[in-house]
């Protein structure tokens, strides 16, 4: 229990040391209205990456792997999840589903999409992999992440038909509110 506990502490230290420095770019509104790309997605998978290149659906089965191979006291793992595209808001997308890697602590100025869970849908606004500054274990140039200095996800609840993060607000009152699906669409396209 202890060495599992150790593993998932270093875990979160061990990709913690590359991060960002940047000022805070805007509100999801500010961040979309910006943007080539806003979509609307529901996450149907959640993925860890070794640097191996073997990849995980659960955290644990990625502890279990780490443990097995030569544990140094460092365990690096990525995560992604895989997104079925439930519309295009703006811009051009012609794939059903895509693959959003993440990063913790700001590494390589991404967003974490810790936060993204499956079942959950979300408005989002990803930047093709190719255009970030290096790419992570088993990323391919045609996948998606999220920079890290602005706000670039919101919940999208579609039983209430809103949306749900910091939408709009100025970076020293930021909070989180409700705002309505359609009028969230018309203020950024």
């Amino acid at each position: 229990m202890t060495k599992n506990l150790l593993i998932i502490f270093s875990l979160f230290i061990s990709t913690s040391g590359f991060a960002c420095s940047c000022d805070w770019g805007g509100n999801f509104i500010k961040t979309a209205k910006k943007a080539d790309l806003v979509l609307t997605v529901k996450v149907i998978e959640e993925n860890f990456h070794l640097d191996n290149g073997k990849t995980f659906h659960s955290l644990e089965e990625t502890i279990n792997e780490t443990l097995k191979t030569d544990y140094n006291g460092t365990a690096e793992y990525w995560q992604s999840v895989d997104l079925e595209v439930l519309s295009v808001i703006k811009g051009i997308l012609n794939k059903r589903k895509i693959r959003l890697f993440g990063s913790f602590g700001g590494a390589v100025c991404r967003s974490g999409i810790r936060h993204l869970k499956k079942g959950k849908s979300y408005v989002i606004v990803p930047t093709l992999s190719k255009y970030s500054f290096d790419r992570f274990t088993n990323e391919k140039e045609d996948d998606y992440f999220m920079w890290g200095c602005s706000e670039t996800s919101i919940e999208y609840k579609s039983k209430s038909d809103k949306v749900y993060g910091q939408i709009k607000g100025k970076s020293n009152r930021r909070k989180e509110i409700e705002y309505k699906y359609e009028k969230l669409i018309k203020r950024i396209t």
